[in-house]
């Protein structure tokens, strides 16, 4: 009776080993699924932002080809003026939405990764300031690296990477 019993309890475990590791497995296929479907978006944003940013580049150049903008009036730069900063705007508008777009594709480890090894020299140069007891070189450069680090952590809230954890477990 008892080999019965041990043997029901070792296959029960079993099962309960394979149950786990099998959700495990589905659920890294759905996550890996939502980063594709991410991605996909992503490029698609890119493509879009791109083909409004090239369209307004070309409509500024047929606009600008054949004027001569020394013989204007001043009533007549100032509505120019007026129109290239707000075309301007636009354009940096678009070109920010590409520039995340292109964050979201690398990934929150990439992005870390990259601030990393931007980080690396600062933090060398902190040490050796502490080294050197220039306590008040060392504080600037704590701020600055802090400041950094809240830049990192806000951009990967905005990209929806906020809740993933550092890799290494830093």
């Amino acid at each position: 009776m008892k080999k019965y019993v041990i043997a029901s309890v070792a296959i029960l475990v079993v099962l309960a080993a394979c149950w786990v590791v099998f959700g495990q497995q589905e659920g890294q296929r759905q996550r890996f699924g939502q980063y594709r479907e991410a991605q996909m978006k992503a490029i698609e944003v890119i493509q879009e932002q791109a083909g409004k940013l090239k369209a307004a580049w070309e409509e500024a150049a047929k606009e600008s080809q054949g004027r001569d903008f020394q013989s204007l009036s001043e009533e007549e730069k100032t509505k120019l003026r007026e129109t290239f900063t707000k075309r301007r705007e636009e354009q940096q508008k678009m070109v920010a939405a590409i520039e995340q777009e292109v964050a979201r594709l690398k990934g929150p480890r990439r992005l870390r990764t990259e601030f990393d090894e931007s980080m690396s020299d600062l933090k060398a140069i902190r040490e050796k300031a502490t080294e050197e007891k220039a306590q008040g070189t060392a504080e600037l450069l704590d701020k600055l690296i802090a400041k950094k680090q809240k830049q990192l952590d806000d951009t990967l809230q905005k990209l929806g990477f906020g809740d993933m954890p550092r890799p290494g477990g830093q």
